[in-house]
């Protein structure tokens, strides 16, 4: 195919933001369109429905090895990576990254493999880092790289790490992207350079893909050093990616994170850890006190005991609770006759 491929990526306020750009798109615009949008994986599948009632072009989730054309958009639906390849589409359960399913990174770097420099990136609002290693995949490959211009933003993160760590050729507000882009897709592209870092893209595309064969491991990891941290998704090795631009990691099941996206998992995964402590001390407790009923059934020795046994556990639990909910303010709740869940539960929610 001739022509460029635009891809485009958000999260935190994308749905309002890729709106104002679509509708910017002309009837005739020459070039299929790619967008990932962060989804839950029990999202109801009707974003490309949203996004099209504002659209001069056909707006669709696409099936599995669709042929793609110009003149559309197409939308990734929930709980499937989509990625480009020579001329179709692939949807694709690959592992999740940066905690998400679809993620803008391999929509990105399937396309930059794909279509080289024919390739325009486009990162858009969101939290984190998502969409910055694949805009850097496509600009190693001759693309053309654009971010929203963070000011705009309604979670500027995004754009923001983006332009931190790639060259950037378009940074500007969503009104200007339209003509930018029907510009790009009209003008002349040159070939790609030679790049150190397109065996690492292909690598990383086919473990999306969900193609990467076991024996790839071997040279997977020529291009990895083991990080000596685990997997938040699946507690395995974590291995740190020969790119010296980001720091990024990858698990032998596949799932990648970036340090940020890591440290923020790690961080969830301490919350659910003292939320299970919590949990366990709080049962410790509550089964002691019923062992105490009826008070004639137990020895002196054994209610001492339990008594026992009943302070520490309270002691510990009501530790474990100001980790878990000092930021909030909450009172640690008294241990009665029963699990005390209620105000655990209001603290996640």
């Amino acid at each position: 195919m001739k022509g460029r491929v635009i891809v485009i990526g958000a999260s935190h306020g994308g749905v309002e933001t890729l709106s104002r750009l679509i509708e910017l798109l002309p009837a005739d615009f020459p070039a299929p369109v790619f967008v990932t949008q962060h989804l839950g994986a029990g999202s109801l599948g009707t974003l490309a429905q949203a996004l099209g009632r504002g659209s001069r072009l056909p707006v669709a989730h696409p099936e599995d090895t669709e042929i793609f054309q110009r003149g559309r958009i197409y939308v990734a639906p929930p709980d499937r990576h989509m990625l480009v390849q020579r001329g179709h589409i692939r949807l694709s359960n690959g592992p999740r990254e940066n905690y998400f399913r679809p993620a803008i990174d391999p929509l990105f770097r399937s396309a930059a493999v794909a279509y080289g420099p024919a390739v325009v990136g486009v990162v858009l609002t969101g939290d984190l880092d998502d969409g910055t290693a694949g805009l850097m995949a496509v600009k190693d490959r001759g693309g053309i790289a654009m971010v929203q211009d963070p000011s705009e933003a309604i979670a500027p993160s995004m754009p923001r790490s983006a332009a931190a760590r790639v060259c950037i050729d378009h940074c500007c507000k969503v009104a200007e992207m339209g003509d930018i882009l029907v510009n790009l897709a009209n003008d002349d592209w040159a070939p790609p350079e030679s790049d150190a870092h397109d065996e690492l893209a292909q690598f990383e595309t086919r473990i999306s893909e969900g193609t990467f064969d076991v024996s790839d491991w071997l040279q997977f990891e020529k291009l990895s050093v083991p990080s000596g941290l685990t997997c938040p998704d699946c507690q395995s090795a974590l291995f740190t990616l020969s790119d010296e631009r980001m720091l990024r990691f990858r698990c032998r099941a596949g799932h990648a994170f970036s340090a940020r996206c890591l440290l923020e998992a790690q961080a969830r995964s301490r919350e659910d850890k003292l939320a299970a402590l919590f949990r366990c001390l709080m049962e410790e407790a509550v089964l002691a006190r019923r062992l105490l009923e009826p008070p004639e059934a137990q020895s002196a020795e054994i209610r001492a005991a339990l008594n026992r046994k009943i302070a520490k556990a309270e002691q510990e639990a009501r530790l474990a609770w100001e980790r878990l909910c000092a930021p909030s303010g909450f009172a640690p709740p008294t241990v009665t006759g029963t699990c005390a869940s209620p105000p655990l539960e209001s603290h996640r929610g």
